[in-house]
Parts: structure tokens; C-alpha cells; sequence
């Protein structure tokens, strides 16, 4: 070949290696560039949807708010507020997210419609209208569940009767937080650049609460699969059994996190991806495949679950464990959502030291510097009395403590056994004087007038006095509230043994109220040599806490620890209102 030809053909080369150079750079970079919305189509889309797509967005959803909508937009030239350009913005996802743990409960007519706004956002494509549309959907979702939050709307089990306040006085009138209000603070934290952090300020930042956020996506897929059907029959299955049900009953440990994996688990079938239905229809073709015999780590699986629900560990599937295991993941997944709502009681920080109660687990726990130094029994209201949901402060312990006795208590309960036994007040230690007077005056037992025990206007006083006998025992911990609640010892130490103890007429009884008194007394300089001293003596002594601990009373029947471990317990209060056929809006997102 000529030169000049050669070096023709080189040229040519090196023009279509440039060209296909220049072609592969804009693939690529048309592959890592994000196609954007221009503003005066963003302006277009979303005027439409409050203007002209009568007042309904993707999904037939009715906009709430369609003149708060109007003057937000307007105020910020129609810029798309949740979306950035056909993407979730991280304040964006975390609104749908906070949205979606809101709603999954049910517990209410939520107006914000989770489902629908799921299904708009996974099919989202290049399409400014249906972008637009979500950011409108959120906008007009935000305004309602903002109010939700800053009214205190998504607090379970206030309102309750069972310990009415005995506040004197009208209470103030509350001031309602308005649209045009939670439209002002969006505002604002646009302006300043904080719309990520006025979401997240919504939504509690408690660890626990985020693992319940966990289990709550775990159990909704769980749901989803279509695969979960609860177990048949009646019949109690053990190590060694053969039945048709044990490989549902595998799926079900499996995907609840109670099945350690076996090590030769490749040479066993993957029931955990094969619907178990498939494994019942073979059953009686194949029932001497290993798959359903009742192994040993079917066994250890078993008694994980039965551990974290709070059941005798037997390692058997008895008729109680089943009931359990037979709670459909859909209302699981209702009643982790609702006890996530449970953390709204609490402040953002509990502090380094505070003592906690879960009434629902019948538990105590003292946290000193971080760390858990005392977990103990305790004993709550009984159902018909139940412990109210409160977060207080310990300001007092009362060594040695005389009990005066709360009108509602001496009605319904002392008064009434005191006029069929006349020994029953002196044997237990109690007095009796007449009105509020200071020094008091006393009754004598014989000459009690009972028509003064008026029910609301009783003009006797009653009293038990310091000592073993008190049904406050020798020490309680107070802490103010209008409902005389508190923690204290108890005379009747033998109720610890049980497994319900939902037995006082509302006041926490602890278990080991000594080493709880000496471990919040130990700043102070007070060993437990003297703490013993104190409740022993004849007479009440006041102890001021130099450092007031906070006290929180709660009600989780679900929770989980920080290994990750989900725990479940009995509702014993009925709190948990779900597991109903559904009033509500299309909040469900299951």
C-alpha cells in the first residue's frame, strides 16, 4: 500500500476511535446525569394539580389543604419541595417512611394515603406531571401529620379513667397547632435549608425505636410474601414428631428470626424459599422425607420463640404457643407500629440516669452513667385499675412511710371489709382523723361515724401508720403527678412469685426496693447500712434527692433489645386496639 494511502487509512482510524470516543462519553455521561425537571415545567405540572385536576392527585387522592397548598407553591415559585427532579429527596423518603410507620397501625382514620403513595412513587417515571404529583401528595400529607404530631395526636392510651386527676381547678384551654402553622414552620425550614431535620424532629430518635421500624418492614414483608397461613388443628407436636404441619411451622420460625442456621444447612431443602403449602400437599406422598420431622433445631427454635413471647419454655408446640405463633404477620405488624407511637411519650434524651418501667413486662430497670445497673420485678395496677403511661421525675424517697390512703382506695376497698370486721383497721395498723387539721386529730376507732366516709366530701382522713404491716412496705419513691402514683415496697412479697402481676390498685410495687433506695441514695453518701436503718425506724423520714432521677412508666407489648431480638407480651390492659376489621381510610400499607 502507497504511503499516502496508509496514512490515509490511519487518519480515517483515528477520526472514528475520536467519534466513538466522543459517543461513548455522552452515553456515559447521559447514563450518570440525572434528567432535571425546568422549572417552568415543575411550575406547569404542579399548578395543574391544584388547579385544574379538580382538586384530586395520582390515585384519585382529594387534596386536605388545597389553598394551604396553593399559597406554599406559590410562596416558592412552584419549585417541587420533596422531589429532587424525578427522585426522592432524602427529606422526601424520610416523610414517606415516617408516613408509613404512622399509618401502619390503623389505629386511626389516617387521611394520609400511604398505599396509594407507594404505588405512585415505584412506578415514577420521567413524567413531570406524575412527579409533581407526589410532591403534592406529600405537601398535603405533611400538613396533616405535622398537626398529628405537634397536637399530640399520636399518643396511645391517653384519656384513660381508670386514676381520674385530682387538679381542683379548670385546666387551660388548649391552643390548637393550625395548618397555616405547620405551612409557616415548612417554610421556614426551607428557607434555611433544615427541611430533612424538621422531619426527622417529627419522628422519635430513640435506638429501640428505630429496631421496632426493623421488625415492623420484616413482619410487613413477611405479609407480603402471600405464603403465611396459621397452623391447623389442635394436635401438640414434640422432638421426634412427624406431621404435615412442620414445615409451615419451620417457615414460620425461619422467617421470625427464631431458627439458628444449621451448619449443614446446604444440604437441606430451602423451605424458607418454598411456600410450605407445597410441603403439606406431599405430605402424604413423601411423609417419611426429613422435612417433617419435629428436629432438634426445630425444638431450638421453638423455645427461642417462646422466650421472646414470654411463654414456658417447654420447646413443645402446645396449644397456648400455637395461638401465638398463630398471630398473623399483617396484625403484628399493627401492633409493632402502634407501640413505635409509644416512644412519643418520651423525651429525645432519657438521660444518663433514669428508671424505667414496662408495665406490660412486668420489669424495672435502673440506668446509672448509661448502663444498666438494677432489673427487677414489679407489680402494676390491675386491669380494672391500670397503671397510668407516665414520665416524671423522683424527687423524694420516704424511708419508713405511713400510707394515706386515697379516698377512691378507702371507698372500694378498706371501708367496706373495716364495717364487717371492726378488728380489721387495728389489726392492719390503720387511724382514723377528723379532716385536715394541723396537729391532727384522732379518731378512736370505736366511735367512727361511717356515714363521714362521703364518697367526694369525706370528712375522715384515714392513715395506716409505719411499719411491716403498710401496704406501702418500708420505703417508696415519689414523684409528682395528680394521680397519687408512685413506686414503693410492698407487705405482700409472695405476689412476686407470679407470672401476672397486674394486682395493686395502681402504684408500682418493686421487688428489691432497698438496693433500688441505697443505689439513688449512694451520691448522696448513704450506704445501705443506713438505708435499712431508715426503713426499720418507727416513724416516716423525707429524703430529698440532691439529683432528681427521671421516672418513665410505660406500656410496650413489643419491643426490641439490642441484639436485635424482638420480644412480645400479653396485652393485659387491652391497649393495644387493633387486630379489628378496619374503619379506616386506605392507610393500610401491607
Amino acid at each position: 500500500m502507497k504511503p499516502s494511502a496508509l496514512k490515509k487509512q490511519h487518519l480515517l482510524l483515528a477520526v472514528v476511535a475520536m467519534c466513538l470516543a466522543l459517543l461513548y462519553g455522552s452515553l456515559l455521561a447521559s447514563a450518570v446525569t440525572k434528567p432535571v425537571i425546568p422549572p417552568l415545567v415543575a411550575q406547569k405540572s404542579i399548578e395543574y394539580w391544584l388547579y385544574e385536576g379538580h382538586r384530586e392527585v395520582a390515585g384519585n387522592v382529594h387534596l386536605q389543604y388545597p389553598d394551604e397548598l396553593d399559597a406554599l407553591y406559590r410562596k416558592f415559585n412552584y419549585h417541587t419541595i420533596w422531589m429532587d427532579n424525578y427522585e426522592l429527596s432524602p427529606a422526601g423518603e424520610r416523610l414517606v417512611q415516617a408516613l408509613k410507620e404512622t399509618a401502619s397501625d390503623e389505629w386511626k382514620a389516617y387521611r394520609f394515603r400511604v398505599s396509594k403513595m407507594e404505588t405512585e412513587i415505584s412506578r415514577l417515571s420521567n413524567q413531570p406531571k406524575d412527579a409533581a404529583a407526589i410532591d403534592v401528595m406529600l405537601s398535603d400529607a405533611y400538613i396533616d401529620f405535622a398537626q398529628q404530631v405537634l397536637n399530640n395526636e399520636l399518643l396511645p392510651n391517653t384519656g384513660e379513667l381508670d386514676h381520674p386527676s385530682l387538679k381542683k381547678v379548670a385546666a387551660a384551654p388548649v391552643t390548637r397547632v393550625t395548618p397555616v402553622e405547620v405551612i409557616s414552620l415548612l417554610s421556614q425550614s426551607l428557607e434555611q435549608g433544615k427541611l430533612l431535620s424538621l422531619i426527622s424532629d417529627m419522628v422519635p430518635e430513640h435506638a429501640d425505636y428505630r429496631r421496632l421500624g426493623k421488625e415492623l418492614s420484616r413482619y410487613q414483608a413477611i405479609a407480603d410474601t402471600g405464603w403465611w397461613f396459621p397452623i391447623e388443628g389442635d394436635r401438640e407436636l414434640s422432638l421426634g414428631d412427624v406431621d404435615q404441619q412442620v414445615p409451615r411451622l419451620r417457615w414460620m420460625l425461619k422467617v421470625y428470626g427464631d431458627m439458628k442456621e444449621n451448619k449443614l444447612a446446604w444440604l437441606l431443602p430451602k423451605e424458607q424459599d418454598t411456600d410450605p403449602a407445597a410441603y403439606e400437599q406431599d405430605f402424604r406422598r413423601k411423609s417419611n422425607d426429613p422435612v417433617y420431622i419435629f428436629d432438634e433445631s426445630l425444638k431450638e427454635g421453638l423455645e427461642s420463640f417462646q422466650g421472646r413471647n414470654g411463654l414456658p419454655v417447654t420447646g413443645r408446640l402446645d396449644h397456648t404457643t400455637r395461638e401465638h405463633i398463630n398471630v398473623a404477620p399483617y396484625f403484628m405488624a399493627q401492633r409493632i407500629a402502634l407501640n413505635m407511637k409509644r416512644w412519643r411519650y418520651l423525651p429525645k434524651d432519657l438521660g444518663q440516669n433514669y428508671v424505667l418501667v414496662n408495665m406490660a413486662n412486668f420489669r424495672l430497670s435502673l440506668v446509672q452513667n448509661g448502663a444498666e445497673t438494677l432489673n427487677m420485678k414489679v407489680i402494676i395496677g390491675r386491669p380494672e385499675r391500670r397503671t397510668p403511661v407516665l414520665a416524671e421525675t423522683i424527687s423524694t424517697i420516704v424511708l419508713a412511710p405511713d400510707w394515706s390512703v386515697p379516698e377512691r382506695i378507702a371507698q372500694r376497698d378498706i371501708i367496706p371489709i373495716a364495717k364487717r370486721n371492726p378488728r380489721y383497721l387495728a389489726e392492719n395498723g390503720f387511724k382514723i382523723y377528723d379532716g385536715w387539721q394541723d396537729p391532727p386529730v384522732e379518731v378512736p376507732l370505736t366511735n367512727v361515724n361511717w356515714s363521714r366516709f362521703t364518697k367526694g366530701s369525706s370528712l375522715y382522713r384515714l392513715v395506716q401508720v409505719s411499719g411491716k404491716h403498710n401496704s406501702l412496705g418500708l420505703v417508696k419513691f415519689v414523684f409528682p403527678n395528680d394521680k397519687s402514683i408512685y413506686l414503693h415496697d410492698t407487705s405482700h412479697r409472695e405476689l412476686f412469685s407470679k407470672d401476672m402481676r397486674a394486682l395493686s390498685s395502681g402504684c408500682v410495687r418493686v421487688e428489691r426496693p432497698m438496693e433500688l433506695a441505697t443505689a439513688l441514695l449512694k451520691t448522696q453518701g448513704w450506704d445501705q447500712t443506713q438505708v435499712v436503718e431508715g426503713m426499720n425506724a418507727k416513724s416516716p423520714r423525707y429524703v430529698s434527692l440532691k439529683n432528681p432521677v427521671p421516672v418513665y412508666l410505660m406500656y410496650w407489648t413489643t419491643w426490641v433489645d439490642e441484639q436485635g431480638v424482638l420480644h412480645v407480651r400479653d396485652d393485659v390492659y387491652e391497649r393495644d386496639q387493633i387486630n379489628g376489621a378496619s374503619k379506616k381510610l386506605d392507610s393500610i400499607v401491607l
